[in-house]
């Protein structure tokens, strides 16, 4: 029988706190119930509305006109003029590692349903599901943290070690594929060469199922994963290089150019930044030991995984403090901000300590972060280029990760996940009112231009998460997985809508009417 949690705390009540705690810290409560838009002033009429909250499950409209002669919308860039990309596939080639068919455009898309190129685990090839290594020692109980595919043979012939994209990720086991059947539902075979293929959602199988004019494409996601997904006329890019350092990803309905940041980034040239996941022991703490019994061999790789991720995060927010620090001493910034930098900072080292330890025990293997690659972290150090950063990272991201641990702590069973989850949520929205701080300090001393240039930055960002969140795939909730601290994915999208609807949408609205009032 399915436990029940009748005494959870509804999202909208977690939000409204969270909120009221921010407005209060800035010394902004009684705007608490202004819903101002985040909209520039430019002198030739009104203001775009859109301070809208949207429907319960959704968030606000960004259709709404544009001032006259003013600013225009930014709910994706597009190509100049408003032109969409052809939807046809130039000097079309087939292409025999993924079996799709690419144009010399850049983009790819899938004619006929071909099954995958592939040989068993542990029979020869190069990397993914072609490595031939002996079985680990920790290789009974299918240990997520894997280091070949033998030690994923629990999961079934098309077991393999998934070594993420450029060592981003930790090495995890998987459920490879050859053909679509071997997939549920709503996803197909995407093929790698002579690799196993993956899974994958998908809204179209072939070029057949999208009519006139469309192809069945992959499309990116950037807080989720990629997917198939048809072309369509109103597609505002074909890949990243058409965005100028953003991404192209799908936003539920047609492919736009997404700045979208995820959890708690170290952005470098517009992209978070991790360090690979690597075996060691000396990242652990060890007070953080949860109690796995009863959970399936894939269910403790699932959150092996889960837990290396979240390590890999908090890791990389040490250096965006790191950076943040030094750039608040460039800035002349009060001691006031500084203080409060050095705290998060020696928070986030105790939340990827954690994090890693979770992941070690969860996958039975020690593991925490190599070497960050920190070059090119400080090409810009004027003041407009670190307040744009911080409203992603900070005004953005902290928050939104301070909702999103406190929500995991609410569900979360196991007394040290639910420790782990608790202080996180804690110190993320004291890095978020550090951020919200750092923001009015700077817009109580910056001209109209530059408060403006701020206003158009967080009305980008804030509809860049949105529409991503809201693409997010669904998918089935497990409780088990979220007693020990993953949600799943539905349920993390409106977490994320519901942060930035609620806490950072109106917390922005506040203090850029704060200060304009005072300015003028």
């Amino acid at each position: 029988m399915a436990r029940t949690h009748s005494s959870r705390t509804p999202l909208s009540t977690q939000t409204s706190v969270l909120r009221a705690s921010l407005l209060l810290s800035l010394g902004l409560a009684p705007l608490a119930c202004g819903g101002t838009a985040i909209t520039p002033s430019d002198g030739d009429g009104g203001s775009s509305s859109h301070a809208g909250a949207g429907d319960a499950g959704g968030a606000p409209s960004y259709a709404g006109g544009n001032s006259e002669g003013g600013t225009p919308s930014f709910a994706g860039t597009g190509a100049v003029g408003g032109a969409s990309p052809l939807v046809d596939c130039p000097n079309p080639v087939f292409n025999p590692t993924t079996k799709l068919t690419s144009c010399s455009n850049g983009r790819s898309h899938r004619v006929e349903a071909i099954e995958c190129s592939s040989m068993p685990p542990g029979e020869g090839g190069t990397g993914g599901a072609g490595e031939a290594d002996p079985p680990s020692a920790g290789a009974a109980g299918a240990p997520s943290l894997c280091t070949s595919n033998s030690d994923c043979s629990s999961l079934g012939p098309y077991g393999f070690c998934d070594f993420g994209e450029g060592g981003l990720v930790a090495p995890t086991c998987q459920l490879g594929c050859v053909k679509d059947s071997d997939c549920r539902t709503g996803a197909v075979c995407a093929c790698n060469g002579s690799n196993l293929g993956r899974c994958v959602a998908a809204n179209c199988v072939t070029d057949a199922d999208c009519g006139a004019n469309s192809l069945c494409a992959p499309a990116s996601g950037i807080c989720g994963p990629s997917s198939f997904q048809c072309t369509s006329t109103k597609d505002e890019c074909i890949s990243n290089d058409d965005c100028g350092g953003r991404a192209c990803a799908f936003n539920g309905e047609y492919r736009a150019c997404s700045g979208a940041v995820c959890g708690r980034p170290f952005l470098i040239e517009n992209a978070p930044r991790m360090a690979a996941v690597e075996a060691r022991a000396d990242w652990l703490d060890a007070t953080l030991t949860p109690n796995p019994t009863g959970l399936s061999p894939v269910q403790r790789a699932q959150l092996a995984a889960h837990w290396a991720r979240l390590g890999q995060m908090e890791h990389a927010s040490i250096a965006a403090f790191a950076r943040f620090n030094l750039q608040l001493l460039s800035l002349g910034a009060p001691g006031e901000l500084l203080e409060a930098c050095n705290r998060a900072l020696a928070d986030e080292t105790a939340h990827a300590r954690a994090c890693f330890a979770l992941a070690s025990a969860y996958g039975r293997t020690p593991v925490g972060p190599a070497r960050l690659d920190i070059e090119h972290c400080f090409e810009d150090t004027s003041l407009t280029a670190i307040a744009k950063l911080v409203l992603r990272e900070g005004c953005l991201g902290e928050t939104v990760a301070s909702l999103e641990a406190l929500a995991a702590a609410e569900v979360a069973r196991d007394p040290a996940v639910k420790r782990a989850l608790t202080k996180i949520a804690r110190d993320e929205l004291s890095h978020a009112e550090l951020a919200f701080k750092f923001l009015r300090w700077v817009l109580a001393s910056t001209p109209v231009e530059v408060r403006d240039e701020l206003a158009r930055e967080a009305e980008q960002q804030l509809a860049d998460f949105e529409n991503d969140a809201r693409n997010a795939e669904p998918t089935l909730t497990d409780e088990r997985l979220a007693e020990h601290g993953l949600l799943a994915a539905d349920a993390l999208r409106q977490i994320h809508l519901a942060a930035v609807r609620d806490v950072s949408r109106p917390l922005l609205a506040a203090l850029f009417d704060a200060e304009e009032s005072s300015h003028a």
